[in-house]
């Protein structure tokens, strides 16, 4: 059986932008502003959510649909740490940062709140925020603890 989140966080990002554009074009008389506001909703909500599944194997992740695709086998991972007010700015900022393979260490980070920071075997590191964040890590403890 596996377990399975979602962190959505773009819907009002994205309106906000959208907000700003019309009120900008209102101001400077020029439809290039709307047209760049509507071209950065429209990138904020391809990065709308995070999917986060994990099974028997592996803990797996999954940003902007297909571009970002995280996957760490459940034997990888040495302890887990739930922080219950994890900050973007100590880890980055927002989005996906890093790399697992060349820096050794990676995030997953949609916004300010619970988190996950996982320490890997190879001295990697794998920080992530998701809805139910608590949930993630104790499903992720039970199955690596046995």
């Amino acid at each position: 059986m596996s377990w399975t989140a979602r962190a959505t966080w773009a819907l009002p990002a994205a309106g906000a932008v959208l907000v700003f554009g019309i009120a900008l074009t209102a101001l400077v008389a020029s439809a290039i502003p709307a047209a760049v506001c509507l071209l950065a909703a429209v990138v904020l909500l391809h990065f709308r959510h995070i999917t986060v599944t994990v099974d028997e194997t592996h803990l797996r992740t999954r940003f902007a649909g297909p571009v970002v695709r995280v996957s760490i086998p459940l034997a990888e991972i040495e302890r887990l740490e739930f922080v219950p007010d994890l900050r973007p700015v100590r880890y980055g900022g927002w989005g996906y940062r890093g790399s697992l393979r060349l820096l050794k260490k990676a995030a997953v980070v949609l916004r300010r709140g619970e988190g996950v920071i996982f320490a890997l075997t190879g001295n990697r590191r794998f920080i992530i925020t998701v809805d139910d964040a608590e949930s993630l890590a104790r499903t992720v403890h039970e199955r690596i603890t046995g």
